[in-house]
């Protein structure tokens, strides 16, 4: 009977150890369960499968927003004098600008030289004492872009030219 009761025993504490891993699989598969949930969660992020007319709006406007930005350089450098109250210096400045359409880049190229014509016009009327701030230089920066698409639109009925960069400033 003493045999008995100690097989009785382990057969007890075998089963008891077929619970613990039965209960730590389960717990593993719960885990991992819930780690995929989570993950679709954060990576499925909010779907509108275009149930609203706007939708459709927003993505072609996207669209649009996205074109590749096509850089067309200014042949040579603008050179001129600007007057100062201390003392007149010379700039030279060396730009580029930026279109979104290989029509724009085209019609740019074609009227170069009245834009670079009306922008050395905008550069020699600057105050030297301005634009040797980077304050001024940001501002002439701006106004030459708004030169740039007035120009433009007058001459082709549209601005085409959606900034200005300066790639070279230099003063002396």
């Amino acid at each position: 009977m003493a045999d008995e009761e100690q097989e009785l025993e382990l057969e007890v504490e075998g089963g008891g150890g077929k619970s613990k891993m039965l209960l730590i699989i389960i717990g593993a598969v719960a885990v991992l369960l819930i780690g995929a949930g989570a993950a679709w969660f954060f990576l499925s992020g909010e779907d509108d499968s275009g149930d609203s007319p706007d939708s459709t709006e927003t993505t072609e406007q996207v669209d649009e927003v996205k074109a590749p930005a096509i850089y067309i350089g200014v042949p040579e450098a603008i050179v001129s004098p600007v007057a100062g109250e201390s003392k007149d210096r010379i700039v030279q400045i060396k730009m580029s600008f930026v279109v979104r359409s290989p029509e724009s880049e085209d019609l740019v190229k074609k009227h170069m030289p009245r834009l670079k014509n009306d922008l050395l016009m905008l550069v020699s009327a600057s105050s030297a004492d301005r634009i040797i701030t980077p304050e001024g230089r940001n501002e002439l920066q701006t106004k030459c872009l708004e030169v740039v698409q007035q120009t433009m639109k007058q001459l082709e009925g549209a601005e085409h030219v959606e900034k200005v960069l300066f790639v070279s400033f230099v003063m002396q």
